[in-house]
């Protein structure tokens, strides 16, 4: 196949994604008893990588890697390819190519990433993907291979078949897109479902690449866990651990004794039966070849080894000495209730340092200074704090991770901004990513404000220059508001580690 009609009509959106970081996707298979390579200085191949919006920053981060995508769209592939060429970045590269067919001289990759691929490409490429890993991959590589999950998805089916049948396939893209909000609304009338007016509601607002290849695109493939891990099989590859979010993990009972074998058949068969139970709807799976070491599921003595981050923020005056649940809320949006008065305090350790992470021991230590310091009347229940912890870390409160990251700057008389930040900044179509893969939510203005921030500017005179520019968009703020807004807005570029010097 040449190019991809559907993704260079409708691109998904290129963004960064925070499970799929090496450093993230190591940790995690650590906690399931799986040492994964060095991440600053792996071979990462990503499958079907768009215009590079995920890859490209990982390269930026850690120049000792070598990074290669590959994608059918030959418009995002393009554009990915040009926008490394303007950056001068030397060791990433975006092929336009097939999956299905990649170069025979690739050789072996340390991680490997599949995002959003799996369930929309036909059998064939779904074995190709799979044969790929097992091909590519280096003895102790892993594989992150995203994909859609039957138990969530069958409450589903009756909408994209409506949606499919009720729309014409033989409209671009965009256009077909367009047709079917209109069926949306006459379904919202028709329908009394709650689980798909939910889901309509949620059509109604969501981006068109999203509805058009989740729900009009010929190829989504739901499948269980079970049926994923026996095609790992056929391939010569092994489930190794989750690494997206969970609201619950397996606990084998009885397991004492058992080989690792014998203990992953059990494993498997818990996953498929906790699929059903949470009518988990996507998963994010770690792979690796049949003849590395046997992973098993997670366990929270395996934090000690382990580095974390968070960004959370609460509006609750937080209370160490009780375990009342509070509530800490990351940029994106999603809630985590926290009772333990350690935990408590290592979220608010954590995010004082962000985007620095603390190894378990340090951050254990900030927790009793936290403690200490806010007069807690108990002390550190190191054990109390590691149950809490591992709860989130699998909900992805707490992000785990190998790779310590640099503490942020401060912006300085004379704020500057590392040249990928501002290339995303200035051109159309490219998300802002802070360093630890978020993407970050920039209107116009804050676009325009980081695009200038080559160093040359002293703080007064970039808030005259947004001062200047809202009034000839028609907002004519106090100038003292902007100076406000201006400088809050390189703290948070600051923050998210988007500044240098």
């Amino acid at each position: 196949m040449d190019t991809l009609a559907s993704y260079d009509e409708l691109p998904y959106d290129s963004l960064p994604l925070p499970e799929t970081q090496p450093d993230v996707i190591a940790a995690v298979a650590r906690l399931h008893g799986f040492d994964a390579p060095d991440p600053t200085r792996a071979r990462i191949l990503e499958l079907g990588c768009a215009q590079g919006g995920n890859l490209i920053p990982l390269a930026w981060r850690w120049p000792a890697c070598e990074c290669v995508g590959i994608e059918l769209s030959r418009v995002q592939a393009a554009a990915g390819a040009e926008f490394v060429t303007r950056l001068g970045l030397p060791n990433v590269r975006i092929l336009h190519g097939d999956l299905a067919a990649l170069p025979d001289d690739l050789g072996e990759f340390d991680y490997i990433i599949a995002h959003g691929v799996y369930s929309w490409v036909p059998p064939a490429v779904q074995q190709a993907l799979l044969d790929a890993c097992r091909r590519h991959l280096s003895p102790q590589g892993l594989a992150y291979v995203s994909f859609n999950v039957a138990a969530g998805w069958a409450p589903l089916a009756p909408l994209r078949a409506a949606l499919r049948v009720r729309t014409d396939a033989a409209l671009p893209a965009p256009a077909r897109c367009r047709q079917a909000l209109r069926v949306l609304d006459e379904l919202a009338v028709e329908w009394t479902d709650a689980a798909l007016q939910k889901e309509i509601a949620y059509l109604r607002s969501a981006s068109p690449s999203y509805l058009f290849h989740e729900y009009l695109a010929e190829f989504n493939e739901a499948i269980d866990f079970a049926a994923f891990a026996a095609r790992l099989d056929r391939h010569a590859l092994r489930y190794v651990g989750e690494a997206g979010p969970r609201r619950a993990v397996v606990e084998l009972e009885d397991a004492w004794g058992l080989s690792p074998e014998g203990m992953a058949g059990r494993w498997h068969e818990a996953e498929a039966a906790l699929d059903e139970a949470l009518g988990t709807r996507f998963r994010r799976a770690l792979i690796a070849r049949a003849d590395a070491e046997c992973a098993q599921p997670p366990q929270a003595e395996r934090l000690a080894s382990l580095a974390f981050y968070a960004d959370l923020t609460s509006d609750e005056e937080i209370d160490l000495d009780a375990p009342t649940e509070q509530t800490f809320v990351n940029p994106a949006g999603n809630r985590f209730a926290v009772a333990e008065p350690a935990m408590k305090a290592a979220v608010m350790a954590l995010s004082m340092v962000y985007p620095r992470a603390l190894t378990h021991g340090a951050l254990l230590d900030a927790a009793r200074d936290v403690m200490a310091g806010c007069g807690a009347a108990g002390g550190l229940d190191a054990m109390a704090l590691q149950d809490a912890l591992f709860r989130l870390v699998v909900a992805h409160g707490v992000m785990p991770t190998v790779w310590m990251g640099a503490a942020a700057g401060e912006p300085g008389e004379r704020p500057a901004a590392h040249a990928l930040a501002r290339l995303q900044a200035t051109l159309p179509g490219w998300v802002v990513g802070g360093t630890r893969h978020v993407a970050l939510d920039l209107d116009a203005a804050g676009r325009e404000l980081l695009a200038c921030l080559d160093g040359t500017h002293t703080q007064d005179a970039l808030s005259a220059r947004m001062h200047a520019s809202l009034r000839r968009a028609g907002l004519d703020l106090p100038r003292a508001h902007v100076d406000a807004l201006t400088a809050q807005q390189l703290w948070q570029f600051a923050r998210q580690g988007l500044l240098i010097g």
